[in-house]
C-alpha cells in the first residue's frame, strides 16, 4: 500500500490556501493547516480541514510542526497573495526563521518556499531561474532576505530545500476587500471617478490562477528534487488591458485614465518546469474575464438595527394556540342553540387544525384544552365521572380528541421530516453537480487546450507523421537503422543502441550504435546478468533502469508476434527526459515498432522464395547486394562496422554451409555473387575481426577471405 503523504502547509486562509488543500485531498495526502489568524468556521470545519493556529511565543508551534512530522512544509505566509507591501509582512520574516530553526530536528522532512517574482525587480526583459535577484520594491527585498536566510540554512544543516517563484496571483472570485492585483482592479475600476484624469502604470504582468499554482507545486513534490523553478503565467498582458476589460463587463469608461507606457516590466521566464515537470498554465485570465468567469464579491454593508427581544419559538406557539382555542371555543359556545351549526365539531377542527399546524408537542395541548371545554359545556368535570357505563359518551370524546391529535400531529410531524430530508438531498445533490460541473468545465479545458497545443506545435502530429513514414519500410534492419535516430531525436541523448533478441539465449547481438558508449559489453550482452532485463524483455514491457545501481535508463523490447525480436537500449537518459511524457512516449513508440516490425517481417516471409535459394538462409543476388548498401549506409552514418568475406568450400557446399552457418551470428547474412560465388557479410565486423573467424572454420574445410568485390556497389 503506498505511503500517504503528510503536508504542512503555512499560510493564510485565502484563495490559495483553499485551492492547495482541495487539490492535495484528491491526491489523497493529508494536509495539515498552520496559520496566524482565526479559522472563521465551525468547530466540525476546522477538524475537517486539521486547522493549528500557531503562535510565536513559547514552544507551541515547535511541538504543533514536530508532532505531524511532514513529510513536506509548504511555506507561503500570511500575506503571500498580497500585491502591496505591508509592515505586517515582517512577521512572515521571524515565522520563517522559526520554521527553518525546526527543520534540521526533522530528517525527512523536505521545504518548499513559496517566492515572487518581485524579487527581480523591473528588469525590463526575460529572466530564467538563474537570474541574479535585484529587487526595487519592499515586498521584492523581503522575498530576497528570506531566499538569502533560506541558502544560509541549507549550507549549514543541509537542508532539502526547494524555491517557487511565482508571479501575480488570482483566483475565480475577486473581493471589494481583496488585496491581490485582481481584486484590487476592480476596485479601482469600479470606484473610479470618469469626471476626473487619473493616472495608472501600464506595467506588464503575468496573471496565473490559484489552480494552475497549486499544479505546480504539486509537479515539484511529486518529482522531490531540490531546484528553482517559475511558476508563472504565460501570457503578458498590461494593466490597461485589464483594466479595459473589466470595465467593458461592469459597463464602465477608462477612458480618462493615462497610462504610463513606459514602465519597466520583468518577463519570468516558466521553460524549465514546463520542460522538466510538464507543467503548463490552462486558464486564461482575459477568457474568464470576458467570459464571467470572474464573479465580483462586493463589501458586506453591517446593519446595526437595535435588537429587539424575541419571544421564544415555544412560548409563542403556545400564545398562538391558546388564541387559537378561544376563538373556535367562543364560536363553539356561539353556535350551541343554532340548529344546523351547532351540528359541525368545532373543537374537533380545532384539534386537527393546531395538530397540523404545530406539530405534536402544542397537539398534546390542543387534547387538553378541547377535553376542558367539552367537559365544562357539559357541565361535568373528570372528577366526577366515576364509571364508564354512564359516562361513556364523554369518555370516547376526550379519547376522539387524543387519537386525532397524536395521528394527525404525528403524520404532519414525519411529512414535515420527508420534506426537509428532500430538501437537504436535493441541496446537497446541487452542490454535487455544481463541483461535477466546474470539474468538467476545467478537463474540457484542459483537453481543447491539449488538442491545441498537439495540432500547433512542431512535435506533435507533424513530428508524429515523420517518424511513421521513417518506419514504414519493409526491411526490418533498416527499421533499426532509422530506429536509432529517431529514440536519440525523440529523448534527447546520443547514447542509443538496437540489439537483436534470440529466443531461449541470454546474449543479445549488437545491431546499430550511436557511438562506443551506447553499448554494453561491447557486440554481445550477456542479460545473465541482468535479470530484471532480462524479465522484462522476455514479458515484453519497457524497463526503467535505476540510475544508483548503474542500470541503463531504458530498455524498449520490441515484439513480433508477442515475442521480443530486438531491445532498444538507451544507456544514458538526461534527467529533463526522465519524465512521465517520454515514458508515454516510448511506450507510444513501441506500439508503432510493433506494427513495423510485423509487416517488414511478414513481407520477408511472404517473400522468402524470391529472396534466397530454395531450403538455404542464402540470399540471392539481388536481396544481397541491396542488404549490402544497407550495411554501407550504416557505416557511413557510424552507426556499424562491416566486412564482406569470400567462403571457399574445399569437401562440398552442403558441408562447408552446415560449418559457417553454425558458427556466425544471427546479425550476419549470406549470399551468393553474381559469378556463383558465396559470401557472408558480417555486421559489426572489422576486416581485422575476420581472422578469429578464419581460424575457427579452418579445421571444417572452409577457406574466408575478406574480398573487395562489391566495392562499386551503388544506391
Amino acid at each position: 500500500m503506498e505511503n500517504i503523504v503528510k503536508i504542512a502547509y503555512i499560510g493564510a486562509r485565502d484563495p490559495l490556501s483553499e485551492a492547495f488543500i482541495m487539490r492535495m485531498k484528491k491526491e489523497g495526502d493529508d494536509v495539515y493547516f498552520l496559520s496566524k489568524t482565526s479559522f472563521h468556521q465551525t468547530v466540525s470545519e476546522v477538524f475537517r480541514h486539521r486547522f493549528f493556529r500557531i503562535s510565536l511565543s513559547g514552544d507551541s508551534f515547535r511541538k504543533i510542526i514536530t508532532s505531524i512530522g511532514p513529510d513536506y512544509i509548504v511555506f507561503a505566509g500570511g500575506y503571500y497573495m498580497d500585491s502591496v507591501y505591508q509592515e505586517e509582512e515582517e512577521e512572515d520574516v521571524t515565522l520563517l526563521t522559526r520554521t527553518l530553526q525546526i527543520l534540521p530536528e526533522l530528517q525527512r522532512t523536505k521545504f518548499i518556499f513559496l517566492s515572487s517574482t518581485e524579487l527581480y525587480g523591473n528588469a525590463g526583459e526575460s529572466v530564467d531561474e538563474d537570474h541574479e535577484p535585484a529587487p526595487r520594491s519592499e515586498r521584492g527585498i523581503r522575498f530576497a532576505v528570506e531566499e538569502r536566510m533560506l541558502e544560509v540554512y541549507k549550507k549549514q544543516y543541509g537542508l532539502h530545500v526547494s524555491v517557487i517563484r511565482a508571479s501575480q496571483l488570482y483566483s475565480d472570485v475577486a473581493e471589494e476587500e481583496g488585496k491581490d492585483f485582481l481584486s484590487r482592479a476592480y476596485r479601482d475600476v469600479i470606484t473610479m471617478n470618469t469626471d476626473q484624469e487619473q493616472s495608472r502604470s501600464g506595467q506588464l504582468i503575468q496573471p496565473l490562477h490559484v489552480s494552475d499554482f497549486v499544479d505546480g507545486i504539486r509537479r515539484v513534490m511529486d518529482v522531490g528534487e531540490p531546484a528553482v523553478f517559475h511558476v508563472t503565467g504565460s501570457r503578458q498582458i498590461s494593466q490597461r488591458s485589464l483594466y479595459e476589460w473589466i470595465g467593458k463587463l461592469e459597463g464602465i469608461s477608462v477612458q480618462g485614465i493615462r497610462w504610463e507606457e513606459n514602465s519597466p516590466s520583468v518577463f519570468a521566464d516558466n521553460s524549465r518546469i514546463k520542460k522538466e515537470r510538464e507543467w503548463t498554465d490552462f486558464r486564461n485570465l482575459e477568457d474568464l474575464i470576458v467570459t464571467g468567469g470572474i464573479s465580483f464579491r462586493r463589501k458586506k454593508v453591517s446593519s446595526r438595527k437595535q435588537k429587539k427581544s424575541r419571544v421564544p419559538a415555544g412560548v409563542r406557539k403556545t400564545l398562538e394556540n391558546v388564541l387559537i382555542f378561544a376563538a373556535f371555543f367562543a364560536v363553539c359556545y356561539a353556535s350551541a342553540p343554532h340548529g344546523l351549526f351547532s351540528q359541525i365539531d368545532w373543537l374537533i377542527i380545532y384539534v386537527i387544525l393546531t395538530s397540523v399546524a404545530f406539530g405534536i408537542r402544542q397537539s398534546a395541548l390542543s387534547v387538553l384544552l378541547a377535553s376542558a371545554a367539552y367537559l365544562s359545556m357539559q357541565d361535568l368535570s373528570i372528577l366526577e365521572m366515576t364509571n364508564f357505563y354512564s359516562y361513556a359518551g364523554s369518555v370516547l370524546k376526550i379519547m376522539e380528541f387524543v387519537l386525532l391529535g397524536l395521528v394527525v400531529s404525528y403524520t404532519t410531524d414525519m411529512l414535515r421530516e420527508d420534506l426537509r430530508d428532500a430538501r437537504r438531498e436535493l441541496s446537497m445533490r446541487g452542490e454535487e453537480y455544481e463541483e461535477l460541473k466546474k470539474i468538467n468545465d476545467e478537463n474540457v479545458m484542459i483537453k481543447n487546450e491539449y488538442e491545441e497545443r498537439l495540432l500547433d506545435s512542431k512535435s506533435g502530429f507533424p513530428k508524429l507523421y515523420s517518424i511513421i513514414s521513417r518506419l514504414m519500410v519493409l526491411q526490418p534492419d533498416r527499421i533499426f537503422m532509422e530506429i536509432v535516430h529517431i529514440v536519440a531525436e525523440m529523448v534527447h541523448t546520443d547514447t542509443v543502441a538496437v540489439y537483436r533478441v534470440r529466443e531461449n539465449s541470454s546474449y543479445l547481438r549488437l545491431i546499430n550504435a550511436l557511438n562506443e558508449a551506447s553499448a554494453i559489453q561491447g557486440k554481445s550482452w550477456d542479460l545473465s546478468e541482468w535479470p530484471q532485463i532480462r524479465e522484462a524483455i522476455d514479458a515484453g514491457t519497457l524497463y526503467q533502469g535505476n540510475i544508483w545501481k548503474k542500470e541503463p535508463a531504458i530498455v524498449l523490447p520490441i515484439l513480433y508476434q508477442e515475442t521480443c525480436v530486438a531491445a532498444i537500449l538507451i544507456r544514458e537518459l538526461p534527467y529533463t527526459s526522465r519524465t512521465l511524457y517520454y515514458v508515454n512516449l516510448l511506450q507510444t513508440l513501441s506500439l508503432l515498432l510493433k506494427e513495423a516490425v510485423a509487416r517488414a517481417i511478414g513481407y520477408e516471409e511472404l517473400s522468402r522464395e524470391e529472396r534466397y535459394l530454395e531450403g538455404t538462409d542464402i540470399l540471392k543476388p539481388e536481396p544481397f547486394r541491396a542488404q549490402i548498401l544497407l550495411a554501407k549506409e550504416k557505416a557511413k552514418k557510424n552507426l556499424a562496422q562491416y566486412c564482406i568475406a569470400e567462403l571457399t568450400y574445399t569437401d562440398g557446399f552442403e558441408k562447408g554451409y552446415e560449418a559457417v552457418s553454425a558458427r556466425l551470428r544471427t546479425t550476419d547474412y549470406f549470399g551468393v555473387g553474381e559469378d556463383g560465388a558465396y559470401y557472408v557479410l558480417l555486421n559489426n565486423t572489422d576486416a581485422k575481426d575476420v581472422e578469429y573467424l578464419q581460424e575457427r572454420l579452418a579445421d571444417d574445410g572452409v577457406t574466408v577471405a575478406v574480398t573487395n568485390a562489391f566495392e562499386d556497389s551503388e544506391e
